[in-house]
């Protein structure tokens, strides 16, 4: 397993370095919408839909919001829904017994809701990410830099230091050491970042609180896919990248970072 993760790694890194650094916009728009369309595939089944017509359908759906949004100015687009969605996930994620609430909710329920904070999760992180590489491709490097520092910091922290439980009923394994962790993992990363892209010392210190705000964000994204996976008895979301699960396994935390990162920046005025 290990060594397959390595492999896929390895593989990925390149395309995902050419495709954000070397691609216009638009064609990082086509690219990101296509990851994000198996993304939505794999979400789907996540929400109980097993028949493969609805599944075609509600992917026909989605790629029509993306071409749609497209042809509309991104300018006008408010931020609000930026951070409205990116609490909301958060707020889903930390509350009470999530798993449990799902697991009593009838077949055709879950699915309604399933596809409804899909599409709060799908949708404003292709549009995010896209309103970003528009500005600079470096802030989508950025965007991922925050989640993988973040995962690393966690990692290593909870392993050293773990005890108290971040979210038993959801994902045993994350504790609130590993959270502390990535936050100080991302606070010397982004103060590094920082004097590349600020100019003086105020500006600094923002860009930094707007990174740890999508750090955290990250750990509320991650934490919202594994309640769906534990409510619908799977491991992973797919099987597209071996050793990795799916292609939502691995965004999960990008599609709550995002939208948070995008708004923070807008509504400081860099963006």
């Amino acid at each position: 397993m290990l060594k397959q993760r390595i492999i896929t790694a390895l593989l990925l890194l390149p395309a995902v370095l050419g495709g954000i650094l070397l691609l216009s916009t638009e064609y990082f728009s086509v690219l990101w919408a296509t990851v994000m369309s198996v993304a939505a595939y794999e979400w789907l089944k996540l929400s109980g839909i097993k028949n493969k017509l609805s599944l075609i359908v509600g992917l026909i759906v989605l790629n029509g919001l993306f071409i749609s949004i497209w042809f509309y100015p991104f300018a006008n687009i408010s931020v609000e829904w930026f951070v409205l969605i990116a609490w909301l996930l958060v707020i889903i994620s930390f509350t009470g017994d999530p798993v449990a609430r799902l697991k009593r909710c009838s077949s055709a329920f879950y699915s309604v809701i399933g596809i409804a904070i899909g599409l709060v999760v799908i949708f404003p992180t292709w549009l995010a990410m896209v309103l970003l590489h528009q500005h600079n491709p470096w802030m989508v490097l950025h965007v991922f830099g925050i989640v993988w520092i973040a995962d690393t910091g966690a990692y290593f922290s909870g392993k050293l230091f773990g005890k108290r439980k971040l979210a038993p009923a959801i994902s045993p394994g994350k504790s609130w050491e590993g959270v502390w962790g990535a936050l100080l993992a991302v606070v010397i990363y982004s103060s590094l970042v920082s004097f590349w892209w600020q100019d003086n010392e105020q500006q600094q210190w923002l860009f930094v609180v707007i990174c740890m705000l999508a750090a955290i964000a990250s750990v509320a994204g991650d934490l919202l896919e594994s309640v769906f996976k534990r409510a619908i008895g799977v491991k992973d979301s797919g099987r597209i990248l071996p050793g990795h699960g799916g292609a939502m396994d691995r965004l999960d935390s990008i599609t709550a970072a995002a939208p948070v990162f995008a708004a923070g920046y807008y509504l400081a005025g860099w963006l």
